[in-house]
C-alpha cells in the first residue's frame, strides 16, 4: 500500500507540476503586461514547479527502490532480498545464526543491521520496508535475542 501511494504521490506531483508552469507562463505573458510584481510572481511559480517535478523524481525513486525490497520470515529463517531488480542483494540468515540485531537512529530515518556469526550483515533503512522496526523486532524475537540500540 505504502509503494502504491508513493507512486500516486509521484503522479500527483507531475500533474500539479505542469499546472504550476503554465500559472508561471501566464505570468510571464504577454509581455506587454509584464512588471516587477508579475515577474516576481512568475518567478515563485517556476520555483515551485521545478520543486515539484523534484518531489516526483523522489517519490518515484523511492517507490522503485521500495517496491523490489522484501523480508521472508520462515520456520528456518530469515530470507532478505535487497536492492533494486538487476543489481539486487538475496541474504539467507538461519535463526541460530544471528547474532545480533542492531538499529540507530540517522538523520530522519532508522538504520537496522542484523549481524550472522559468519561475519554477515544485512543492513537496511526505514525507506526500505513497510514498519521495519517491527520487522527487526521480529527477527530479534524469533532469534531469541533483543533488539540493541547502537
Amino acid at each position: 500500500m505504502l509503494i502504491f501511494l508513493s507512486y500516486l504521490g509521484s503522479i500527483a506531483a507531475l500533474g500539479i507540476s505542469v499546472c504550476m508552469v503554465v500559472v508561471a507562463f501566464m505570468c510571464f505573458f504577454p509581455l506587454g503586461a509584464l512588471n516587477l510584481d508579475r515577474f516576481a510572481a512568475g518567478a515563485l511559480w517556476g520555483f515551485g514547479s521545478w520543486l515539484m517535478a523534484m518531489t516526483q523524481v523522489f517519490l518515484w525513486r523511492q517507490g522503485e527502490l521500495m517496491s523490489h525490497c522484501s523480508v521472508l520470515l520462515d520456520t528456518r529463517g530469515a530470507h532478505f532480498r535487497l536492492g533494486k531488480i538487476l543489481d539486487h542483494k538475496e541474504v539467507f540468515m538461519p535463526w541460530n545464526r544471528i547474532e545480533a540485531v542492531h538499529y540507530k537512529r540517522i538523520e530522519n530515518a532508522l538504520k537496522f543491521t542484523i549481524l550472522g556469526r559468519d561475519t554477515s550483515t544485512v543492513t537496511f533503512t526505514s525507506y526500505s520496508f513497510y514498519r521495519p522496526k517491527r520487522v527487526a523486532r521480529l527477527i530479534a524475537e524469533r532469534a531469541g535475542l533483543p533488539l540493541v540500540r547502537g
